[in-house]
Order: C-alpha cells, then structure tokens, then sequence
C-alpha cells in the first residue's frame, strides 16, 4: 500500500499542482485590528490621542512628543465562538520608540493580523478529501516622526504586510468496482512576501485638544504557494497579491485636568486575498481614560463596525494601566467583548509591560 501511495503521488505531480491548488476558503482568516493596550482598553481609540508609551498602529505621529526611548510587549488571550482564534496563539505585540536629535524621532511596531484554521473539502475530478489549513498574517511598521513645532508634526514610514499558512491534505481518488481505495497525502505551504507601502501621518497637540490622521497605501507583494508530496515530490507556483490602502482618524479633548475622551474612524477597501472578498467598510470607536491618581489609569470604550470582517460586530472594552517608578515603566491591562452575526460573540483578555530610559538627558 505505501509503495502504491508514493507512485500515485509521483504520477500526479508530474504535471504541476493535482489536485488544482485550493487556497483556504476564509482567505487570510479572521481578522484583529493593531495596536496597544491602551488604544485597546478605550474601543480602539489612538488616532488622536497623544501617546508617549506606546506606537499608534493608527496613526504614529501620536507619540512624537515622547521624551523617553521605551519598549512595550503584550499578548492577548480570548475566548472566542471563532474557529480560526480558538485555542490558537498568536506572535505577541511589540512597539519601540526612539527620541533622536533635532526632535526626530524612531519608531516601529509588530503585530498580529489574523489567524487562519479552517478545514475544508477538496474536490476533483477523480476524487475527493480534506484539508487542514493553519497560519496566518501579521503587520510591522518602521518610520521617522518629526516634530516641527511645539504643537505639529508629520510622520513618514512604511507598513508591511506579511504571512504564511500551511495545509494538511488527505485525498482519495474515485476507483469503481472492486478495487482497494488509494489515499494521497500533500501539503501545501503558502507565504506571502512582504509587502511594504508608504505611510504618512500628521498629528495637532494643543493645550486640551488634539487630532491626528494617517493614510497607508495599497501593498503588493507576491504570493507562493510549494507543495510537498508524499515523497520527494513537489511543486510551486508564484502569483501576485494586494492590500487595500486604509484610513485612520481621530480627535481628543483634555475635559478636565485628569479626564481624557477621544474618537476614531477607520475606513479600508475591499480586500480580495486567496478568493475570497473581505468587504469595504470602516469603523467608528469612542473611548475614555481617566487619571485617579496614585500612578492608576482607568479606561473605557466602544467600537461599532460596519462591513470589514465582523459587519455589525459591537465592542465593549475597559482596562487599567498603572504607572512604575515615575513612569519609567508601566503595566496595562484590558479586556473586552465582542458579538456579530447570529448571536457569536468573543472575549479578549490584553496585557502589556512597557519599559523606558531617558538616552538623551532631556
């Protein structure tokens, strides 16, 4: 039987992908909007809201006023109806801020995308299987922020978009009358080449108001796809991709010496990825923090979506971040809760620690 197994595989890859390569029907999978805790805490809300400790995935010129270079990790934990999250991890967040001279300033950020995990049937002409699909996406960003006056600055960078999945597949040809069925094995592994595309931000930070923007172009990248026979067997193919440009925007009020509300919008088009149509739509978030003292933060918010890739999905979040040593690190955690569609919903749990030094004595 294994002899006959590896011919059957060597026979069908002489020709190239049989049977016909079939990408992952939920395309890059379920999606998860970037960011830090604290944007996390208050519905998603960052665009503009000032931020020294962390890097806004929403807009980064949000932390040109940071006088300190940090560094913040966190992780997220969910309880979720969504197959592709359930009892998956995911690479943790990452965000670096780098004060330079002549109020320039570094800055960059890795998080995760999505999440793929999804078995679906695989069809053909002779036969019939499964396959089991795992992997996913993630999103970084590098790029310089410049203060140009007390109260202005500007950023530029690139965002990237990367990823990689990888599917399991057991098939088994149709063979009338009385013969023994045959299984074949394959898998195909998929990755995306990074794909980078400009991003520029601007950012106001007045005395009680503040307000920020940032544009990131389509990306495209190239798409390949290897496959591995059981066997020695194998085969590849390479095919061009794209991600839809995105918009994000928000405003903040100082309401009072130690209250802080803001509101964000994000707007993104269609993504077409691995045949399947993600649609346009964009998000509204509102949030809140308030300073009781004592070093504690408290925080809280909503998102409303419409479209993209929960559409009609309703976010309550909140969480507390508290202050170590005079701010030279800190500790932050939120949590929040998510229903769409027939009645599915999802728990998320997010905690970061951010650390920082004062490199230039300012």
């Amino acid at each position: 039987m294994i002899i006959l197994n590896v011919l059957l595989a060597s026979l069908v890859s002489v020709s190239g992908f049989s049977p016909e390569f079939q990408p992952p029907s939920c395309g890059i999978g379920a999606e998860t909007a970037g960011g830090g805790v604290r944007a996390f805490s208050m519905g998603g809300v960052s665009a503009g809201v000032p931020d020294s400790n962390m890097v806004s995935g929403a807009n980064p010129a949000a932390s040109a006023w940071a006088g300190n270079t940090g560094l913040s990790w966190g992780t997220k934990v969910r309880e979720t109806e969504d197959t592709a999250w359930s009892g998956a991890s995911a690479f943790p967040d990452v965000s670096v801020i780098m004060p330079l001279p002549l109020d320039l300033q570094f800055s960059a950020f890795l998080s995760n995308r999505s999440r793929i995990n999804r078995e679906d049937s695989v069809v053909f002409n002779n036969g019939s299987g499964t396959i089991k699909w795992t992997g996913g996406s993630g999103e970084s960003y590098l790029g310089i922020t410049a203060r140009v006056s007390d109260h202005l600055a500007f950023s530029m960078g690139g965002k990237c978009f990367f990823g990689s999945a990888m599917g399991d597949a057991v098939t088994f040809p149709n063979n009338p009358g009385t013969q023994v069925p045959i299984s074949s094995s394959y898998r195909d592994d998929l990755s995306f080449s990074p794909s980078w595309g400009p991003v520029f931000g601007a950012f106001i930070n007045a005395e009680r108001f503040s307000a920020g923007f940032s544009i990131v172009t389509d990306r495209s990248g190239d798409l390949m796809v290897q496959r591995d026979y059981m066997g020695n067997s194998s085969a590849d193919t390479t095919s061009h991709y794209s991600v839809p440009g995105e918009l994000s925007a928000g405003v903040s009020a100082q309401i009072h010496p130690r209250a802080l509300i803001g509101v964000d919008f994000f707007a993104r088009k269609a993504l077409n990825l691995l045949g399947h149509t993600t649609e346009e739509g964009s998000f509204i978030a509102s949030g809140l923090e308030f300073d009781p003292g004592l070093g504690l933060r408290v925080r809280g918010g909503f998102r409303a979506m419409n479209g993209l890739w929960r559409d009609g999905a309703s976010r309550y979040s909140g969480g507390i971040g508290y202050l170590i040593a005079g701010g030279k690190a800190s500790l932050d955690v939120g949590a929040s809760y998510e229903t769409w569609g027939a009645d599915e919903s999802e728990t998320v749990v997010f905690a970061s620690i951010r650390i920082s030094e004062n490199w230039l004595g300012r």
